[in-house]
């Protein structure tokens, strides 16, 4: 198995136990290792999911819909100034 493959589960387990953040540091340092469109689907994948979260429920873990938002942004950034891959 290659990183690729742990990283959505890793990051659904994180979020079943709450800990949004701590996923999405896990997100951005492989995003920032392997900078990729397949990385750029799981964080689709990720933020989407949070985004079915109701506000009430992001806030109680420490995460706002402004974050999702922000965080899809600043990968679709990472990934560009890679130069690897252009959207």
């Amino acid at each position: 198995m290659n990183s690729l493959t742990i990283l959505p589960i890793t990051l659904k387990n994180l979020i079943l136990k709450g800990e949004y953040n701590k996923a999405e540091n896990v997100l951005f340092n492989e995003v920032t290792k392997h900078p990729s469109k397949e990385v750029y689907s799981i964080a689709e994948d990720f933020y989407n999911i949070l985004l079915s979260k109701s506000d009430d429920e992001l806030i109680k873990n420490n995460f706002s819909k402004c974050e999702i938002y922000q965080g899809l942004k600043d990968i679709k950034n990472i990934i560009e100034k890679s130069k690897l891959t252009k959207f």
